[in-house]
């Protein structure tokens, strides 16, 4: 009998872990608007700017936003963790479309990423790229 009760209180203690590990919902899950806007990048390749906008889905603090077909040429996959104070550190993976828009004029077909510091509240985010050319980042619902 007191076999069965440390088994007992041993699989009521993992449960328990396991619902706690368990992301839960936070107050940016929803459905978010993305606008990546990159001025024209004035080094030495030229870079035409471009805007892009797309979808994007927080679940569980979690954003996950896509722009174009996953894998193909002018895709951009946007993905991280918003902090319970709304920052992120977001990554962004892509697939260059046009070299006339790619820094150092890059191939079509060339895959990327970079990093993105963000910052949401409960309407709305902003952010900028760490590295390469200036893009911006604007999140609405």
């Amino acid at each position: 009998m007191r076999r069965l009760r440390i088994a007992l209180a041993f699989a009521a203690a993992l449960g328990a872990a396991a619902i706690a590990g368990a992301q839960a919902p936070t107050g940016f899950d929803g459905a978010w608007n993305v606008t990546l806007a990159c001025p024209p990048h004035s080094g030495d390749d030229d870079a035409k700017g471009y805007t892009h906008r797309f979808r994007g889905q927080v679940m569980n603090g979690e954003m996950r936003a896509v722009h174009g077909s996953e894998g193909e040429p002018g895709w951009h996959l946007v993905t991280g963790r918003i902090a319970a104070d709304g920052s992120a550190t977001l990554q962004v993976d892509g697939v260059v479309n046009d070299e006339k828009y790619a820094i150092n004029h890059a191939q079509r077909g060339k895959a990327y990423k970079y990093k993105v510091k963000a910052q949401f509240d409960a309407a709305q985010g902003s952010g900028e790229r760490l590295s390469g050319r200036a893009c911006h980042f604007t999140f609405t619902r």
